[in-house]
């Protein structure tokens, strides 16, 4: 019977662990910091009554007593966002363990860092995840380690019960890993897809934004066009009335050629036509259509250089390597962009002589674009931005500078992080300079950025030529 007891009597085997065992603090302070180097999000693990298990200095002293009066008053069972102070957003998801609650993992967001809304609990979850199969591992080692000790002192037929109940808790944890895999990937497809999306939104958006700038410059010379045809309309009506009188003068002086005089009627309509071309000015009008002519023709010629430069920007082009003319590239996309740049700086080009570079001439106009746009965006009244060609050193330089706002020394490294932008809630999802980033990496090249606040930012591309 003494043997009987102490099989079915709860043994080290059956304990339950504390969440310091099963969760390492010097585990949770690698993951953490990964966290914070990746999502710029503050993280911390509150057990279930609310007190701080670690990362206390990750919560403002509002969040964290907030966070403590829910807890005691409701149990969490699944992700929960929170504001409880302006200016922070605050989600909380439960970390549990063979359906108990150890604790609460928590992640505290400053607005205008980190992701955003739609990815902030995916990004939870994610983490949770790595978390989940950090405490089922452990818990399978501090089990394997407890048995590993008892089998020594244990008799054979408590070694076999031992056995038998790690067999059925393997098959648990299995089924358990199993669901856990199939939710990740789940997880996973979605924050890629979610991410695709955000950057096809950024592209269109910035198409978007440049076509009502692309109709205004198709406009203006239209219009110019328009006017001018009207004008040379005009012309013509009074050279059409002048030749009808050169003609009716004809009809009169075959009547009375060689007469030898001219009748008052012939005298009259010499007179009238002095007086018509004198009215009209026939020679400037005469000037003037060639004028016309050149201007409406530079015009349409205008529009067809708009409107081509806007369909190779738009167009994805193939996914293969051709050799293309940088200047021409940034020529191009000028053009598209015109309409963003000419109300807020004047454009000075000194542009060298560049060997054609093998890339993807769209993906590069792209880049570009968004480094134009930003200079732009930093220049508060009327300023100035250039850009600098050169070939050196087996590369191709882009030097593109504004007199802008300049970017503050504490947003330098981040200037080129998924998801980071200083800009307004609604203005930007803080793509654009990633996706340049990434398409420079794609062509084995290099983006820097130098700034000083108040005075401007110069951002160089070196892409191998």
């Amino acid at each position: 019977m003494e043997n009987s007891k102490e099989i079915t009597e709860p043994t080290d085997f059956d304990m339950e662990y504390k969440i310091d065992q099963l969760l390492p603090v010097t585990v949770l302070d690698d993951i953490f910091r990964q966290v914070r180097k990746i999502t710029m999000l503050s993280v911390a693990v509150l057990l279930p009554d609310g007190n701080c298990f670690h990362g206390k200095e990750a919560l403002s002293q509002i969040e964290a007593g907030s966070l403590k009066a829910v807890l005691t008053r409701d149990k969490i069972e699944s992700a929960k966002v929170y504001g409880f102070e302006k200016g922070r957003v605050t989600l909380v998801l439960p970390i549990s363990h063979e359906l108990e609650t150890l604790g609460y993992l928590v992640f505290s967001r400053v607005d205008g860092k980190g992701p955003s809304d739609a990815s902030l609990i995916p990004l939870g979850q994610l983490v949770l995840y790595v978390l989940d199969r950090l405490i089922y591992y452990n818990y399978k080692y501090l089990l394997t380690s407890n048995l590993h000790g008892q089998v020594i002192e244990t008799s054979f037929e408590q070694l076999k019960e031992k056995a038998a109940l790690l067999e059925e808790s393997e098959k648990k944890y299995r089924a358990l890993a199993e669901s856990l895999e199939k939710e990740v990937e789940k997880k996973a497809s979605k924050i890629k897809e979610t991410q695709a999306q955000l950057m096809q939104q950024e592209k269109m958006a910035s198409i978007g934004q440049l076509a009502a700038g692309v109709a205004h410059e198709i406009n203006n010379p239209t219009g110019f066009v328009n006017s001018n045809l009207t004008t040379l309309s005009e012309y013509q009506q009074d050279i059409k009335d002048l030749i009808g009188e050169y003609r009716g003068l004809m009809d009169d002086l075959k009547e009375f050629a060689g007469s030898g005089a001219l009748p008052p009627s012939i005298t009259d309509k010499l007179d009238r036509i002095s007086a018509i071309e004198k009215d009209a000015d026939m020679d400037f009008i005469l000037s003037d259509i060639s004028d016309l002519i050149r201007e409406s023709r530079d015009g349409v010629e205008r529009i067809k250089n708009i409107v081509i430069d806007l369909k190779d920007f738009a167009h994805p082009g193939e996914d293969q390597m051709q050799a293309a003319d940088i200047n021409k590239g940034i020529e191009s996309t000028l053009n598209v962009v015109w309409n963003e740049l000419k109300y807020k700086a004047a454009v000075k080009k000194d542009f060298g002589a560049l060997p054609l570079v093998n890339c993807y001439p769209q993906q590069l106009n792209q880049v570009f674009m968004n480094i134009l746009i930003n200079a732009a965006q930093a220049i508060e009244e009327h300023g100035e931005i250039k850009i600098a060609t050169e070939a050196k050193d087996g590369f191709v330089m882009v030097r593109i500078s504004d007199n802008g706002v300049g970017i503050p020394g504490e947003n330098i490294s981040k200037i080129f992080d998924p998801f980071f932008t200083t800009k307004a809630v609604g203005k930007g999802t803080g793509l654009g300079m990633n996706v340049a980033y990434n398409i420079i990496k794609k062509h084995k090249g290099q983006i820097d950025v130098e700034s000083t606040v108040g005075k401007g930012t110069t951002f160089t591309v070196k892409i191998p030529g």
